[in-house]
């Protein structure tokens, strides 16, 4: 693999300069806001939560897991990545010194403490090689199986499973979610935020698609229940997706006072966003006060039967138009694997180069639509063969539309 020599100033192009974390800062003018818009492509890659642990893991001392973060990061320029997305808090917990969060069990030590500041080692290495960090949160989920043995005594989700309320948590067989109707809950969900924002020296803030977990009416009967009896019209999915757009909106007015940007990556279907996750993309999307980027996860090839690649990826298209909100979620983890969710297109992705193609397919079509590879590991590491091709095929490709960029 070759080296990127010129990300740097691609990056510099792309985003404001870094700021200092700072107080909310209510004046910040429009002008400022809207330099943090990308006027060229964005590449990203997501690190989630069990690669975060095979870092902390392998590192026996804070400059270990730096020169882990080092090496990871380097090889990511390699992919064009001008951008990490970085799980911060994928279960109500954290990966960095929170006054509100327990520490995350990704990133302890044998003590339950924390090992690294997880997100202050991004920040520094990120700073010095000149790549954005977005913090990648879970604003409701707590558990992704229904068991309340993980929650933690003297943290506000403990306050939430003792509250009277029996409904302030959803058990689901997704998992224990916050529910999105609880004001106590919005104020958690935006505290957290701001203390990343004053605390650390990042670029944005980001969702991907847990919101509700399911449909089933139980989940906030007495929440609806009150909100008629206080005269509310608003159907009972109505009312869901506004509880969301709620928390979206003051979650964005809140990264606008830093002048970071905010990023939501919802699943591919936009109906079934909006009709079984209460995800309201379309207003999303469409509106200037709810997010800077819309990331849907695309993870399908060209042949797929239900959701082929180039149809699904132009509803979006069609859905953002100008607005240069658009990346595209790719799923590199899918190289060389089976996709029975795809019907006649099930052994596409064998070929072994889907995601170049879905390059090629991007660049060539879609000026201002950039991409997040998923996931990061898949391109620091060393893989076997068939991902070694994979990868060699991206990098083609890159070459062919980052040719600045890529040697």
């Amino acid at each position: 693999m070759k080296r990127v020599f010129s990300i740097c100033a691609a990056v510099i192009l792309l985003f404001s300069s870094c700021a200092v974390p700072q107080k909310d800062n209510p004046n910040v003018s429009e002008k400022e806001t809207e330099s943090i818009y990308n006027t060229e492509r964005i590449v990203a890659a997501w690190i989630y939560y069990n690669e975060i642990e095979e870092l902390v893991k392998k590192s026996n001392s804070e400059s270990e897991f730096t020169e882990n973060i080092e090496n990871a990061i380097d090889r990511l320029e390699e992919y064009a990545v001008n951008t990490v997305i970085l799980h911060v808090r994928a279960f109500d917990d954290a990966f960095y010194k929170s006054d509100i969060f327990p520490v995350s069990k990704y990133c302890a030590d044998a003590d339950g403490n924390l090992k690294f500041d997880v997100l202050e080692c991004f920040s520094r290495v990120c700073r010095e090689k000149c790549v954005k960090l977005w913090c990648w949160i879970n604003p409701y989920r707590i558990n992704k199986a229904d068991d309340v043995s993980v929650i933690k005594k003297g943290y506000f989700q403990y306050d939430a499973l003792n509250s009277e309320n029996e409904q302030m948590l959803i058990h689901s067989q997704n998992g224990v979610y916050y529910n999105p109707a609880d004001g106590q809950v919005k104020r958690h969900i935006i505290d957290g935020i701001r203390e990343i924002l004053q605390n650390y020296d990042i670029d944005g803030i980001h969702f991907d698609d847990y919101f509700y977990p399911g449909t089933d009416r139980a989940f906030d009967s007495s929440y609806y229940e009150n909100y008629k009896s206080d005269g509310g019209g608003l159907s009972l999915s109505d009312f869901r997706r506004e509880n969301v757009n709620s928390l979206i909106s003051s979650v964005y007015t809140l990264i606008k006072k830093y002048n970071k940007v905010f990023s939501i990556s919802p699943i591919s279907n936009i109906e079934q966003n909006i009709n079984s996750y209460y995800a309201d993309v379309k207003l999303w999307a469409t509106s200037e006060s709810y997010v800077d980027y819309i990331i849907p996860q695309i993870y399908f090839g060209f042949e797929n039967s239900v959701q082929p690649f180039a149809e699904t990826l132009q509803k979006w298209v069609d859905l953002t138009g100008d607005s240069g909100k658009l990346l595209v979620g790719l799923a590199v983890y899918k190289s060389g694997t089976t996709d029975s969710y795809a019907k006649d297109g099930k052994d596409e992705w064998k070929s072994r180069d889907v995601i170049s193609k879905e390059i090629d397919f991007i660049c060539k079509n879609y000026k201002n639509a950039g991409f997040v590879y998923y996931s990061a590991s898949f391109l620091y590491k060393d893989g076997d063969e068939g991902i070694e091709q994979e990868k060699n095929n991206i990098t083609s490709a890159l070459k062919r539309h980052f040719p600045s960029s890529v040697t």
